[in-house]
C-alpha cells in the first residue's frame, strides 16, 4: 500500500508563486482535495478554495503562468493632458491631504496598552487597599 497519494495536478500558489501539488483526500476527507507547496499544506474545505484547487492543470502550464506573474510589468506612460484655465479664473483649491488620519503601528498600540494597564492596575490596587 502506498503512503503517498497520486498528484492530480498543480495550481499556482498566489502566496509564494510556486506550483501547488493537488492530491485527493483520504478517509473522512475523501470528498475534498488538498494542496502542498513551499508555504506548507493547504487543507481548506471551503467552497471557494475547493473550486480553486479543483481547477488543477499540468505542471508545465502552471509553470508558464508563474513565469508570466513573475515577469516585470512594462511601464505605461500616461498621457498628460493640459488643463486650460480662463485668464481671470481663480485656481481651484485642492483638499488638504495632511488631515487624513494615519494608522498606528503595532508597537505603539502595545505601548499604549501597557501604560494603560499599569495606570489602571495601580488604581485598582490602591482602591483595594483603601477599602
Amino acid at each position: 500500500m502506498e503512503n503517498e497519494t497520486e498528484i492530480l495536478g498543480f495550481v499556482v500558489c498566489r502566496t509564494c508563486l510556486n506550483p501547488k501539488a493537488i492530491k485527493q483526500g483520504k478517509g473522512k476527507r475523501a470528498a475534498f482535495v488538498h494542496g502542498r507547496c513551499e508555504c506548507g499544506p493547504d487543507t481548506r474545505t471551503g467552497k471557494a478554495a475547493q473550486v480553486e484547487m479543483k481547477a488543477f492543470k499540468p505542471l508545465e502550464e502552471v509553470q508558464s503562468e508563474i513565469e508570466l506573474l513573475k515577469a516585470p510589468k512594462p511601464e505605461v506612460n500616461p498621457v498628460v493632458k493640459e488643463v486650460v484655465t480662463k485668464p481671470n479664473a481663480e485656481p481651484q483649491q485642492k483638499p488638504n491631504q495632511d488631515t487624513e488620519s494615519k494608522q498606528m503601528g503595532t508597537v505603539a498600540c502595545v505601548g499604549i496598552g501597557a501604560v494603560m494597564g499599569l495606570v489602571f492596575g495601580g488604581l485598582v490596587k490602591t482602591l483595594k487597599m483603601v477599602a
